[in-house]
């Protein structure tokens, strides 16, 4: 009996770590390399593959960079990640907060809903700026190469002409 009860509290563990996956909880990563690159195939915070890998048919290495294009690039994902890192250590901290207030036994909703405002506020900052340096990505890419490089979003996004 107690080797089954322990067999099934480190199945739930491992299903909750599963379930979480990359970021900081379910429903807030953004996936693999989250703000961490310094350079070539180190992760850049925009998911996987999105700007990882530098290397043929991998994100942007599926566009044939040049190493002038390369270095701008890593330049580009360092000052966002400079940029961005106190915001996410605070977004974190918010975060954190927020669920210890919905795991109390007494959830205040509104004080729940105003903490939920701050987080949000934190990851519109964080998605503002992550749009910010994929416009500069973008300038630095050739047109084919920026046609390419729109191709390489996920299939939610669907295509500008209402798909």
């Amino acid at each position: 009996m107690r080797k089954t009860l322990i067999a099934a509290a480190l199945c739930l563990a491992a299903s909750g770590a599963a379930a979480q996956g990359p970021g900081y909880g379910p429903g807030y990563g953004y996936g693999p390399g989250m703000m961490g690159g310094y350079g070539p195939g180190s992760g850049s915070g925009y998911g996987p593959g999105m700007m990882r890998g530098y290397g043929r048919g991998y994100g942007l290495g599926a566009l044939n960079l040049t190493p002038e294009q390369s270095d701008k690039i890593a330049a580009i994902q360092e000052e966002n990640r400079r940029k961005n890192w106190d915001t996410m250590g605070q977004m974190r901290s918010e975060m954190f907060k927020l669920q210890r207030m919905y795991n109390s036994d007494n959830v205040d909703p509104k004080a729940f809903s105003e903490q939920q405002k701050k987080v949000d506020d934190l990851r519109r900052q964080m998605i503002t700026s992550h749009l910010e340096s994929r416009k500069q990505v973008e300038s630095v890419l050739t047109p084919e190469q920026r046609k390419q490089f729109k191709q390489l979003r996920p299939w939610w996004f669907g295509d500008e002409e209402g798909g």
